[in-house]
């Protein structure tokens, strides 16, 4: 009966159970090996039990077994057994001897225990820590766990390689030795306080690594519970973010410098969105309308305009929002104090890469002063020109009758040599009738004059003829030294041979040449030493015929200036003779223009283009 309920609980046990006798061989095995090997025992003694173990196995098997067999010691196995559909599994064979009386072993006993399921889930779970272990030390981060009494578990690579520090010197407490004295007291505490509430830890604080060198870190720690809502371990990370502080603090820094200058800027800045609602005020904005950034937005920025302006300016607003072109206009804005004044709005677009427009900035200056300047400009400017017409109407008649003045001069001074011939007590009627045909001659200059200035004012066409240009030079010194003030200021004419003649309307281009040889004469008055005055005539490479007037005087303080209307060097001049000489030279297709001399004195140069008979001949 014993031995019955023996055999009952050997073949219910789940485990295989053999004998081994005191050599190593089998003797005896439980129904369970026969059934997991699909063999009887005589098939094990015959072929031997090593080949049911895996190849891989063998051998480790082998030098384990028999030595604890020839010491008569337990053994303990671990190895795959082939199933009888020929699947290896794994098995944990654990066997004692079993001894007389007198010590001698008469029997081992053993036991293979099924392990498969279990030697499978320890290879996936070592194989999910080698995964999870080469995870964090490939993570960016240095990640660590500590326990609830604020003991450190766990410190990966990552710790080790950048503070310098081993896991052992860390985990006894070194790793509270990198943070920054600055920084310590307020992590410790909320490393306490996150272990303590089991609540997330979120904070930033600087460590200093192995080079010495302090770089900021963000560090995340996180407590876990366990199914009673115990805080167990507390997992933390730390991120490097000492390049992200350095740019936060960078953009912080650029970020108050742009907003220096968008506030100091002496106008008004503004933003707002692609459709037009306004996103931004700068200080002086607000400053100026005198009310908040809400109020404004509440009651539209349009009430600040002026009512006559309004309408205009919000067109011009909402076209550039319609069609993204830049936006600009002039209006009046109310001041805080109910003055309106003028201001020049402008705006333009900021787009993205794509040319979608994502913002839109503008600024409004304070044009009031220049607009009220430039209307007062204005006025000054009508009652200047009304000014200016009255003046001119002086001025043509002092220039006319400047121009008429020699002519004039030199019929009474042959009327007065009649008179004076005739009033002798031998009359000398050839010189009287001389005197006359001169008298006649200079009379008929003078209507000519007349003439032609009355021609060019009224801006009529004119009538050129080719002539040489000596004799009109040559007439225009005999005219000029009839004025005995003029004749102490010696004129010397200097022509090139066989000049060719000049299309030009003698009378005008005379009357040019009076004026520069005047004006000549009068700059030399109250100059030291010898006063000269020379002409000189020859032909340029531009087929053009150059005259030159040429002083030994102080020269011209700005020679472009001195040819506009009503500049004047004299104490007395009216300033309209050299621009009316300029008009007249332009008119004949020529130049009129001054230079300094380098050794003093000024020189007026007058270039005529030569008739095409003339440049045929040449």
């Amino acid at each position: 009966m014993r031995e019955q309920q023996l055999v009952g609980i050997i073949e219910t046990i789940p485990s295989m159970i053999v004998s081994i006798s005191p050599t190593g061989e089998l003797t005896q095995f439980s129904q369970r090996t026969v059934e997991y090997f699909g063999a009887s025992l005589e098939e094990f003694v015959k072929d031997g039990w090593g080949k049911f173990i895996h190849p891989d196995d063998l051998e480790e098997t082998v030098k384990a077994f028999f030595p604890a067999i020839e010491a008569g010691e337990p053994y303990n196995l671990l190895y795959r057994l082939r199933r009888a559909d020929g699947e290896y599994r794994w098995h944990q064979t654990r066997g004692a001897p079993w001894r007389d009386a007198n010590g001698k072993i008469i029997q081992y006993y053993g036991l293979a225990e099924d392990i498969d399921e279990r030697k499978r889930a320890e290879e996936t779970l070592r194989k999910s820590e080698r995964e999870l272990r080469t995870l964090i030390d490939v993570m960016p981060a240095i990640v660590g766990v500590s326990l609830p009494d604020g003991t450190v578990e766990f410190l990966s690579q990552s710790w080790v390689d950048y503070f310098g520090q081993t896991t052992e010197e860390a985990m006894r407490g070194g790793w509270a030795g990198v943070i920054h004295p600055d920084d310590l007291d307020r992590v410790v505490a909320n490393r306490k306080a996150g272990l303590a509430s089991g609540d997330l830890v979120v904070q930033e604080l600087r460590c200093r690594g192995a080079d010495g060198v302090y770089r900021w870190f963000l560090n995340r720690s996180l407590p876990i519970r366990d199914d009673e809502g115990k805080v167990i371990k507390s997992y933390g990370m730390l991120f490097d973010i000492d390049v992200l502080k350095k740019t936060e603090s960078a953009l912080q820094m650029r970020e108050h410098e742009l907003l220096g200058i968008i506030e100091t800027i002496p106008s008004m800045l503004w933003s707002a969105s692609p459709t037009g609602k306004t996103t931004h005020l700068s200080q002086r904005f607000i400053e100026y309308f005198g009310v908040c950034f809400k109020e404004i937005i509440n009651r539209g920025w349009e009430t600040f305009i002026h009512p006559d302006d309004r309408e205009e300016t919000v067109k011009a607003f909402a076209r550039a929002i319609s069609s993204g072109e830049s936006y600009r206009a002039i209006q009046r804005l109310r001041r805080a104090d109910g003055e309106y004044r003028w201001h020049h709005s402008m705006g333009e677009p900021l787009r993205d890469p794509y040319g979608k427009i994502i913002q839109w900035y503008g600024l409004s200056m304070d044009i009031d002063d220049r607009k009220r300047a430039e209307d007062h400009l204005r006025d000054t400017r009508i009652k200047l020109a009304k000014a200016s017409r009255l003046a001119t109407v002086a001025e043509l008649a002092a220039s006319i009758a400047h121009e008429l003045n020699q002519p004039l001069m030199s019929i009474l001074a042959n009327a007065q040599a009649a008179k004076r011939w005739l009033n002798a007590a031998s009359p000398n009627v050839m010189e009287v009738n001389s005197s006359i045909e001169r008298t006649i001659r200079d009379a008929r200059a003078a209507d000519e004059t007349m003439q032609h200035i009355r021609a060019l004012f009224k801006q009529e066409s004119f009538v050129k003829k080719d002539v040489r240009l000596p004799d009109i030079l040559n007439e225009v010194v005999r005219i000029v030294q009839e004025d005995p003030k003029k004749r102490a200021v010696p004129v010397e004419c200097h022509f090139d041979e066989c000049l060719p003649a000049v299309p030009v309307d003698q009378i005008q281009i005379q009357q040019v040449f009076i004026n520069l040889i005047v004006n000549a004469i009068e700059a030399l008055e109250g100059q030291k030493g010898s006063p000269q005055v020379t002409l000189r005539a020859a032909i340029t490479d531009s087929d053009r015929m150059l005259i030159q007037v040429i002083d030994n005087g102080p020269g011209v303080h700005d020679p472009e200036r001195i040819f506009d209307a009503f500049m004047s060097t004299k104490e007395k001049g009216m300033g309209i003779g050299l621009a009316v000489s300029r008009s007249i030279v332009e008119a004949h297709g020529g130049q009129l223009w001054a230079e300094n001399n380098k050794m003093g004195g000024a020189t007026f140069n007058v270039a005529l283009p030569l008739s095409h008979a003339s440049l045929t001949t040449a």
